[in-house]
């Protein structure tokens, strides 16, 4: 895909079946909460996980939830396959809950969108928003902070500072726990 001249795609395949899903960047950033809330058991998870689908849900349990976890990904199905080991999870390197502040602020100062107003983004659109995020932007500082290997520092001193700036900036909260009236909206 080439969002130069392609449009985002609103629909995932499951065995083949097309499948349209929820496309707007509110509800992605739902799902990344529900997805990584360690106190919904799994089973919950799954159930809740289906709501991203509009029409039908498929009948393939696993087929589904990988396909919201590519488009989650923004991986197409002509994307290249990676081997049949599981990948390592991504250190984590920004939150939307600590780092909403930051996230809101650069796409204010960056490209004048305001989150809180606009009334349709596209995940995709959202996600290579974020990722173009000038290097001087907050967000972008935080997170280059938070990925430095301190073990390829040769300075002591340099090493010591950036530790420092790592402390300051660390994600604080491991999992953001989603409260019972949340879990119930996703019902309704």
């Amino acid at each position: 895909m080439n969002i130069l001249i392609d449009k985002f795609p609103e629909t995932v395949k499951v065995n083949g079946k097309v499948y349209p899903v929820e496309t707007d960047f509110r509800e992605w950033i739902r799902f990344t909460k529900l997805v990584e809330d360690e106190d919904v058991p799994w089973q919950i998870k799954c159930h809740l996980l289906m709501q991203w689908y509009i029409e039908d849900i498929p009948d393939d349990l696993e087929g589904a939830i990988n396909a919201l976890g590519d488009f989650l990904a923004m991986k197409q199905e002509d994307d290249e396959q990676e081997s049949d080991a599981p990948a390592k999870p991504p250190k984590q390197v920004y939150s939307f809950d600590e780092d909403m502040t930051w996230i809101y602020s650069a796409f204010r100062e960056v490209y004048g969108i305001n989150l809180q107003t606009v009334s349709y983004m596209h995940w995709w659109e959202f996600q290579t928003l974020f990722i173009g995020l000038p290097d001087s932007t907050e967000i972008k500082q935080r997170i280059m902070y938070r990925n430095t290997d301190l073990n390829t520092i040769p300075d002591k001193n340099e090493r010591k500072r950036i530790k420092k700036i790592q402390d300051a900036v660390a994600l604080k909260k491991k999992r953001r726990k989603m409260t019972d009236y949340e879990i119930g909206d996703m019902f309704a």
